[in-house]
């Protein structure tokens, strides 16, 4: 890969260059770097590369001529040109991966009010490092080459790359080394256990505690990481599991505040990838052991009316709005049982002794029965199980109207 900084301050990358790193990376091949002074490009005697810009206004813009000079001396066809300015869009790992797959990169290091605006017309993107201002565009340039030549095969030793901060869009989990104890505060003992599955996890959740406590803006929706999966906006779901715990198999509550639950996970495999077999006689245990709960003390209700009710606080679009005025019109007599909320294969997880896990927890608590059947036929459909296989199997005679019923209730809440 070839990386060339277009800079009025040529001087200025000599340190940059000789960063440990960035050098190893030159020696072996893996990079190599050009740093090209605008000036050599301007015209005149005095070799002016900025000026005042039209219309008045405090400080000077580079000129767009002098630039595009200088680009097209060192532009080819496979070059990506970058400029450093605080209209780009914001800077990131990814956005760093993405430029490490280019051949040839050339970033021009804006300066002083910035560059005249025709020049834009001659760049592929615009890049910022962040919302503050800062003299020139020579920082941010050797940021962003720092941040793509790390990630070049070859450039690093081992693996380090891969379990550092954004990399998985998170921070990199704390880390500890001599002495074991240092004012009274000893390095976590799983750590020395030796045991890597444990270390792995502990890390992982580690990682997450500290973005939930430093960065919670990088944790925009549910994920699922190797150890352990992340929910945001939770709701009843901690309380849940708490209260089926032993009943059910339900992930571990690893780590639980206001806003954020982290929750183990197990090795196990989506009930969508078995058998037909055994998805139809997993669901039908899985629902008898559900309607046959008791549910006196379960913490979370889901009746009919407070849905429908929920569902009322929104902004519907016409046909949704029909929808919900003929299911508020419909007279239902509910016959509660402990609800999953979103039982759907996906949420159902088993290994070769039977079901493992059930996740998706978010909207479990009392509910009618129809609640689960509504959501769960359409993926039995999908798997080729007919519902009169499963009904069959619960000796159970359903209310294709209830079906409906709740099929078009889901449909509101989950839209």
């Amino acid at each position: 890969m070839k990386i060339t900084f277009l800079t009025i301050f040529p001087d200025s990358f000599s340190s940059f260059l000789s960063c440990p790193v960035i050098a190893r990376a030159v020696n072996k091949g893996i990079v190599s770097f050009d740093v090209v002074d605008i000036r050599e490009y301007a015209a005149g005697c005095f070799r002016a590369v900025d000026d005042s810009p039209y219309g008045g206004g405090a400080g000077l813009l580079l000129r767009a001529d002098t630039l595009t000079k200088a680009l097209d001396e060192v532009k080819a066809d496979s070059s990506r040109t970058i400029l450093l300015g605080p209209k780009g869009r914001k800077f990131t790992q990814a956005i760093a991966h993405y430029f490490a797959g280019e051949d040839h990169i050339i970033l021009v290091a804006g300066h002083y009010e910035g560059v005249d605006e025709r020049f834009r017309s001659h760049i592929d993107d615009e890049i910022s490092i962040g919302d503050y201002i800062l003299t020139g565009g020579e920082s941010a340039a050797m940021i962003v080459a720092e941040a793509v030549t790390r990630l070049l095969e070859g450039a690093l030793r081992g693996s380090s790359a891969k379990e550092e901060s954004f990399e998985d869009g998170i921070l990199e989990y704390p880390q500890y080394t001599h002495p074991a104890v240092f004012e009274g505060k000893s390095v976590p003992e799983v750590l020395m256990s030796g045991d890597r599955k444990r270390i792995a996890c502990f890390n992982e959740t580690e990682a997450l505690k500290d973005t939930i406590r430093l960065r919670p803006d990088l944790l925009s929706y549910d994920r699922d990481f190797s150890c352990c999966s992340l929910h945001k906006d939770y709701g009843n779901e901690a309380d849940i599991i708490r209260w089926i715990n032993g009943r059910l198999p339900v992930p571990e509550i690893l780590y639980e505040d206001e806003t954020y639950l982290i929750l183990s996970k197990k090795k196990g495999r989506s009930l969508k990838d078995c058998t037909e077999n055994r998805i139809l006689k997993t669901c039908a245990a899985l629902l008898k052991a559900f309607w046959a709960m008791d549910v006196s003390g379960c913490p979370c209700c889901e009746d009919t009316e407070a849905t429908i009710s929920k569902v009322k606080g929104r902004t519907l679009s016409y046909a949704k709005w029909n929808i919900l005025q003929k299911l508020e019109k419909t007279d239902l007599s509910e016959d509660r049982v402990f609800s999953h909320g979103k039982l759907t294969l996906d949420n159902i997880i088993v290994n070769g002794n039977g079901l493992l896990l059930l996740t998706g927890m978010q909207k479990a608590g009392t509910a009618d029965r129809y609640r689960d059947l509504a959501i769960l036929l359409p993926s039995l459909e999908e798997a080729g199980i007919r519902k009169e296989e499963l009904f069959s199997l619960l000796d159970f005679e359903p209310d294709d109207e209830k079906i409906e019923f709740f099929r078009n209730l889901n449909s509101l809440v989950s839209g």
